[in-house]
């Protein structure tokens, strides 16, 4: 079985998918409205000390440093 971690300890260029958002309830609403939800398969593009920037798709997403400690993922096996 995978080990689960927070987000905000993902490095760039890291592919993973959502296990569980660890948020309060109004955040967790806000992460589903912009397509952000328990499987979904994210690449981590850019990880800084405020900030992770999110990719999925066409779609770019910022969150903060506390919100993405909320989340915990497992990383997705890259092909070679």
């Amino acid at each position: 079985m995978q080990h689960s971690l927070s987000l905000a300890a993902c490095t760039e260029k890291d592919t993973v998918h959502i296990r569980e958002i660890t948020t309060d309830k109004a955040t967790r609403i806000r992460l589903l409205g912009m397509g952000i939800g328990k499987g979904t398969r994210l690449e981590v593009l850019r990880n800084r000390k405020g900030d992770v920037v999110l990719g999925s798709g066409n779609n770019r997403v910022s969150l903060s440093r506390s919100v993405s400690n909320g989340i915990l993922v497992t990383p997705t096996e890259q092909a070679a």
